[in-house]
């Protein structure tokens, strides 16, 4: 997993969204020297390798992030997570608590809520490329959401079982202190999701800032600021 250190301190560990990669925060670790910043790409984003054809689920990720650690030789670090990041540092908090001290997260995603219209494309989807077979011909992807689109082959798979995904009862195991941010405007990780994440883990505050789903990115030295004071 491809990463890059920076700073000295009590280590930091930055855990990039979906369709980015660990340089999203690098205007945010420019302001924190000294802290032990690390920013990962996740596989298949950035300078790392791909999942296999089948897919990493986000428990794949959380035991790679988990590797890393302790190739790094870290221990007892704040995870700052940024939506799809926030998923893979609540599982990894949950099952290896001693490895994580807090957890930042702003904007989260992990929690699965139903919606017609969601599974009403997502039903679409599935019966044209169920028609396509018996066409031999291709499914219609039009009817496919477009971050799904956006992935390459090979992470297709991943997507589909990272979005499927309810990482309720994880949430539910974080013991450590966690600081949850998120934009009232965010239509990405909605608030309402927030404050659902809020309830589920006991020893969680939420602070709601305005702006979308990458406002504090837009405020770099309010990130950093963020950052430290939960630190300390």
């Amino acid at each position: 997993m491809y990463f890059e250190q920076s700073g000295n301190g009590k280590p930091v560990v930055y855990l990039h969204g979906w369709g980015c990669d660990g340089s999203i925060f690098a205007s945010v670790v420019k302001q924190l020297p000294n802290y032990c910043n690390y920013t990962v790409d996740f596989a298949g984003f950035g300078r790392s390798v791909e999942p296999p054809i089948e897919g990493y689920s986000v428990e794949d990720y959380a035991e790679q992030l988990k590797a890393f650690l302790s190739e790094q030789e870290l221990q007892g670090v704040t995870l700052v997570g940024h939506s799809f990041g926030c998923r893979v540092a609540m599982v990894l908090s949950a099952k290896y608590p001693e490895l994580v001290s807090g957890l930042l997260l702003v904007a989260p995603a992990g929690l699965r809520r139903f919606s017609f219209s969601r599974w009403w494309k997502v039903r679409r989807y599935k019966l044209s490329k169920f028609f396509a077979r018996l066409n031999n011909t291709q499914p219609q992807m039009k009817y496919a959401s477009e971050d799904y689109l956006n992935c390459s082959p090979a992470m297709r798979a991943t997507f589909v079982k990272v979005v499927n995904a309810d990482l309720s009862a994880y949430a539910k195991r974080v013991k450590c202190p966690v600081l949850i941010v998120n934009g009232r405007q965010d239509t990405a990780t909605p608030l309402k999701h927030a404050k659902q994440l809020n309830k589920l883990i006991a020893n969680s505050t939420l602070v709601e800032i305005e702006g979308d789903h990458f406002a504090l990115f837009r405020a770099p030295v309010a990130f950093a600021n963020t950052v430290k004071n939960f630190v300390e």
